[in-house]
């Protein structure tokens, strides 16, 4: 019944993460007005506002004007309810779990966020920071050093890549919203989490950009960054204690 209750937790706080990722870049309050359709600008009920469960039953299409419905809406209360369960697998009823499922809702509505408008909002990154560091000194799988240490690695290898494309290549290669990103990565988990972001996610970015470069032969194009060192972070976080292991077991052999 606990996971029932946290994946049920997690959908309706995906709910609340759609709102988050439509309103934050639009300047719009979270607050008022109501929920809406923002074709036909008609109030949404409650009854069709019931995550996934609404979706299903309307079609996809918004009851009033038959405006398709993102599939992001449906993925977002989703992956919310998969990753308020698995960071209470992972981590149990901790400090750690809660301050993961945290982090992870953040790096799923930056995500969002950045793909659809090229931005990181501050609102989230900045806050992210602070917070992280606040944690660090009641959790037990990193302390204050871990973190501040994670803080200036990650602060500090990506504002030297945005220095470096600014300055020497004259162009923007990494926006400064990744720099807070990769900072606020760094005080949540540590080395290995601004490490993972880096590594995962240059090559997840480098996959998703190959066939582009290809069929254009060019490689002077722009794709959100952020994405990218979110997903390579979870991932790293994910499989950390499979890497361990079997870094383990090599160097035992």
């Amino acid at each position: 019944m606990e996971y029932i209750a946290l994946f049920l937790f997690g959908l309706v706080m995906g709910s609340f993460y759609n709102v988050l990722i439509y309103r934050l870049p639009r300047s719009i309050s979270v607050i008022v007005p109501s929920s809406h359709c923002p074709s036909c600008r008609k109030p949404i009920k409650w009854y069709d506002n019931i995550p996934l469960l609404s979706f299903v039953i309307l079609k996809g299409k918004c009851r009033n004007c038959k405006t398709k419905i993102p599939i992001q809406y449906p993925f977002v209360e989703l992956v919310s309810g998969l990753i308020a369960v698995y960071s209470y697998l992972r981590w149990g009823a901790t400090s750690d779990a809660l301050v993961y499922y945290m982090f992870f809702s953040a790096l799923l509505v930056l995500s969002f966020i950045d793909l659809k408008f090229f931005i990181i909002p501050d609102i989230i990154t900045l806050p992210g920071i602070a917070l992280g560091l606040l944690f660090s000194f009641f959790r037990k799988t990193i302390d204050p050093v871990q973190s501040i240490t994670g803080l200036a690695l990650g602060f500090g290898i990506s504002f030297f890549i945005y220095l470096f494309y600014i300055k020497v290549r004259k162009i923007e290669g990494l926006g400064f919203g990744d720099v807070k990103l990769l900072a606020m990565i760094g005080s949540v988990t540590g080395v290995y989490g601004v490490l993972s972001a880096l590594f995962l996610g240059s090559l997840l970015g480098l996959i998703f950009a190959l066939p582009s470069v290809v069929k254009n032969r060019n490689i002077q194009f722009a794709i959100p960054f952020g994405p990218f060192l979110s997903l390579g972070c979870f991932l790293g976080i994910l499989l950390e204690d499979y890497l361990f292991n079997s870094a383990s077991f090599f160097s035992t052999r």
